[in-house]
């Protein structure tokens, strides 16, 4: 048959299939150099070998024909015992799966098979010789002179003995061609991509019109009409589910594709990696799938190139020689969270902020005032590499960079959090489809806009009374909601638009989490919800921020899809110095009536500090003596735990932030005192730490109220209390910063 005589659909097929059996292969490859003990393993790939060659018995294809055959025939030595399964047979066998796909690739391409890499066949037959000559070597040494053999001589060319139990049934030539019993028609069919894409963009227009006729029904009395109305309603909205559900599919189809990337990449920075995934089976949309692929694999890559250490090192470190490396995925509010994380060596933030110096990327100022957290995103710039010399592996610095660009265009984000000489944590956020969605219509300055319900954490109207608590902090209006501090936006001063109510006694407040951090939009109306069609803005607006996209209504207008992140970047709340108070996550202080027990000390230079006494345990007090140096943290034995210890004379000694002070160091108490003072603080019933004091002073009830901002890193504000100038510690973001390790463990309990 001539290549020109080739069915077109007939060539598809063989290609769909011939892809579907190599993935297989390859996952199956890497999962028998892990235990090579399992029979049945090695009888999967050589049929799906098989099958590969046996399909280019009906195509042209002599050279793909020749690889697998030449394959298959190594594999038939393995499943007959003359050959062990050792690590350059299992090289081989990947490198012929590199050259199969290759081929694929040019006969998709270009319809013809290209030029053959020769040195697959000719590894897999070297191997293939070597044990012929064994076989050979072994029979003549078997008719030898048996005196010669019982005096206890041997042969280096032996065949090697099958550690692979092979099923007695049948021979290679006839295993494959039998059906299998219990035999069954297959459930489900190919189809082409282009024709679900087709078929999802018709749906998007019946929701459009399905929303449109709604929206016209409501206005109507005729019962029999409205009827029909909602049953089209509960028609399309199955349909529309349905359609969905066929574009789905399981995380899992490109986590095993990183079974080969790990090998590879081990082998090739000398490493020993362990693959962990938890969740393989969370589903995602397809386009979604393969917009994540090529950022995955980068990050995958970069704990085993940056993250990871060799077993020598980390032998020296005391862990164990092999590293982990953990892939996590679930589903939670309408998105896919994915974690991409390791047990190397972390990324540290000293490090990071001399190479972005060394590069430009930014200025010794921004350095010095930047926080840990800070200074480890900054491996998202771009041209941003900590590499000492460029490889083909990594050192190029342009990857990180495209990772986020590449998850923003999905309205995603990814962040990074990493603990020094512990391991690094990728977390990514993403939509589950970027085709229709739930949404919440809101109105403000006379137009409509829509805000992803994924988004929403609750909606909160303030009636007169209510409008008066409304507070300014750090220059942010923010109204207290259930003893947590909310900071609001409102929509019409962000985008410059004219209010169109002047109703001053109620106001709508749409609340909004995004990336673990909350605000509340003020709008002028809040409308209902519906299934809106998300449709792209025009490249002109791509730079706009604040929006992700557009929709056409029920009456045919258009709504711009609200970005929270986006507009919590443009309205400023997130700036740094507000992040330090609202995402802390600490109660809201009490107005003035109400009065809170606040345990007062005596810090760094004689500095008058506080904390609310909900935190505090116990008051000890400590011998010098007792301190004990564990790791590169100060501890004492205290009631049969081994208690951490922060030195805040440390940690706001002079010139240095909460971010540059070091937890090595304990401060050098004068040889007169032999006793030094202690605030146990609880994390939870079983983990606590201890905060060194220079003086405990009292325990006062006293209203917390923000009479200042935090003047430095570690204070949450300022307040009056006995007519004194009082510093309110923020003691979570001080452990995090100095112990991190300590809030990693409280929060995998």
């Amino acid at each position: 048959m001539a290549l020109g005589d080739i069915d077109e659909d007939d060539l598809k097929a063989f290609l769909v299939e011939s892809y579907e059996n190599l993935n297989q292969i390859e996952r199956d490859i890497i999962d028998l150099e892990k235990t090579s003990t399992d029979g049945e393993i090695l009888v999967r790939i050589y049929r799906a070998i098989h099958t590969i060659k046996g399909n280019c018995g009906f195509l042209p294809f002599p050279k793909l024909e020749s690889v697998a055959h030449a394959s298959e025939n190594l594999l038939g030595y393995v499943r007959e015992g003359k050959l062990d399964l050792h690590p350059s047979i299992i090289s081989a066998l990947l490198q012929s799966i590199d050259t199969i796909r290759q081929l694929l690739s040019n006969i998709e391409a270009s319809g013809n098979e290209g030029d053959l890499d020769s040195n697959a066949i000719a590894t897999l037959n070297q191997l293939q010789a070597i044990t012929s000559s064994s076989i050979e070597g072994a029979r003549d040494w078997e008719q030898g002179d048996k005196g010669t053999r019982g005096q206890g001589e041997s042969s280096s060319i032996l065949p090697k003995s099958s550690h692979l139990p092979i099923s007695p049934s049948s021979s290679p030539s006839t295993h494959d061609t039998a059906p299998s019993p219990g035999h069954r028609p297959s459930s489900s069919i190919r189809v082409n991509v282009g024709l679900l894409d087709r078929v999802m963009n018709l749906v998007s227009e019946l929701v459009l019109a399905r929303n449109s006729l709604l929206q016209f029904a409501a206005s109507q009395e005729d019962t029999a009409f409205n009827a029909t109305c909602h049953q089209l309603n509960l028609i399309t909205s199955e349909l529309q589910s349905g359609v969905m559900k066929t574009r789905m599919q399981p995380i899992s189809t490109v986590w095993q594709q990183f079974g080969r990337v790990i090998r590879d990449l081990a082998i090739a920075y000398g490493k020993q990696v362990q693959l962990e995934m938890l969740g393989a089976q969370t589903e995602l949309d397809k386009s979604i799938i393969e917009a994540i692929k090529d950022p995955l694999t980068h990050l995958v890559r970069n704990c085993i190139a940056h993250g990871i250490e060799t077993p020598r090192v980390r032998a020296e470190r005391s862990k164990p020689i092999i590293g982990k490396l953990y892939l996590r995925a679930s589903h939670e509010s309408g998105k896919v969270n994915i974690e991409i994380s390791d047990d190397g060596s972390g990324i540290d933030p000293e490090q990071i902020k001399q190479k972005a110096q060394q590069l430009g990327l930014i200025t010794t100022a921004s350095a010095a005032s930047m926080s840990d957290a800070q200074a480890v995103n900054l491996i998202f710039l771009p041209g941003l590499s900590t590499a000492e010399e460029v490889t083909h592996l990594s050192g190029r610095g342009v990857g990180m960079d495209i990772v986020r660009t590449n998850i923003e265009k999905i309205d995603g984000t990814v962040d990074v959090y990493s603990y020094l000489g512990q391991g690094t944590i990728f977390k990514i956020k993403i939509p589950l489809t970027l085709a229709i969605i739930p949404a919440l219509i809101v109105i403000s300055g006379g137009n409509r806009f829509a805000i992803p319900q994924a988004s929403l954490q609750e909606l909160v109207r303030l009636e007169e009374q209510a409008v008066n608590a409304i507070e300014m902090l750090y220059d942010v209006p923010v109204y207290r909601l259930r003893g947590k501090i909310l900071p609001l936006v409102y929509l019409n001063r962000e985008l410059q638009i004219q209010k169109t109510t002047i109703d001053e006694e109620t106001i709508e407040i749409v609340v909004i989490n995004t990336d673990d951090y909350q605000f509340g939009l003020v709008v002028d109306r809040i409308e209902d919800t519906q299934d809106i069609v998300v449709k792209p803005l025009g490249k002109q607006l791509k730079d706009v921020t604040t929006f992700a996209g557009a929709t056409i209504l029920g009456d045919g207008k258009v709504a711009l899809i609200i970005d929270p992140s986006g507009l919590a970047e443009l309205s400023g709340v997130r700036s740094r110095h507000q992040q330090q108070f609202f995402c802390t996550g600490a109660e809201v202080q009490a107005p003035e009536g109400d009065r809170t027990p606040v345990l007062l000390f005596n810090g760094y230079q004689g500095a008058r500090m506080g904390i609310p006494m909900s935190l505090a345990s116990r008051l000890e007090e400590f011998p010098r003596s007792a301190l004990e140096k564990i790791a590169n943290h100060y501890a004492v034995q205290y009631r049969d735990i081994i208690l951490p210890l922060i030195d805040l004379s440390t940690v706001f000694s002079a010139n240095l932030t909460i971010e540059q002070s070091s937890p090595n160091h304990l401060t050098d108490f004068p040889p007169e005192d032999d006793t030094f003072q202690v605030v146990v603080v609880s994390l939870n019933q079983e983990n606590s730490v201890g905060l060194i004091v220079e003086r405990i002073l009292d325990i006062v009830e006293s209203p917390l109220t923000i009479k200042g901002t935090a003047t430095r890193p570690g204070v949450l504000f300022l307040a009056l209390i006995e007519g004194q100038v009082t510093e309110i510690l923020d003691v979570e973001n001080i452990i995090q910063t100095t112990n991190p390790y300590l809030i990693k463990k409280v929060d995998k309990m």
